[in-house]
């Protein structure tokens, strides 16, 4: 008798929750933390995760520019919807970029990093020095997560069929 796999949900919460510890601790950052948790959900198993995000926390290499959350949303949003050949249709994964701008907007105000979480100093590799008044904590873990769930709701793993 073979054994039923977990829930969707469970999984998503399995790897959001390995991710985020690393999160906190600064083993990874924000772009890095969506991107590896849902790469995880949807079972893609590739190198390029999460070198490929590495650059994109903080706001865009530290610069408090785009939300990482936001960055590796997108790129999580291309990996399950994005074109497989030059000239293929892009719109599935450009509409749901924007609902995923829309929503985080929703909440935050904006997807600028430094509207959401007001100006910081940042480590040489991303890492946020935790002289943020808590920010990290309150603001970035707290979205991170939301844009997890989120993206595993409008996109159930389901549907979704790795390479």
């Amino acid at each position: 008798m073979s054994k039923k796999p977990p829930p969707a949900h469970d999984l998503l919460e399995h790897a959001l929750e390995k991710n985020m510890r690393h999160f906190q601790a600064g083993r990874i950052q924000c772009a890095e933390c969506v991107l590896t948790t849902m790469a995880e959900y949807y079972g893609f198993d590739t190198p390029v995760i999460p070198r490929i995000a590495t650059a994109f926390g903080g706001g865009i290499a530290g610069m408090q520019n785009a939300c990482g959350a936001y960055t590796g949303g997108a790129m999580v949003i291309g990996m399950v919807m994005g074109r497989d050949e030059p000239g293929g249709n892009r719109e599935p994964a450009v509409t749901a970029c924007k609902a995923l701008r829309a929503a985080i907007t929703e909440r935050c105000g904006s997807v600028d990093c430094s509207a959401i979480v007001g100006k910081w100093d940042f480590g040489l590799q991303g890492h946020v020095f935790r002289a943020d008044g808590g920010k990290h904590q309150t603001v970035c873990e707290p979205l991170v997560a939301a844009v997890c769930r989120y993206l595993a709701s409008a996109h159930p793993r389901a549907s979704v069929q790795a390479p």
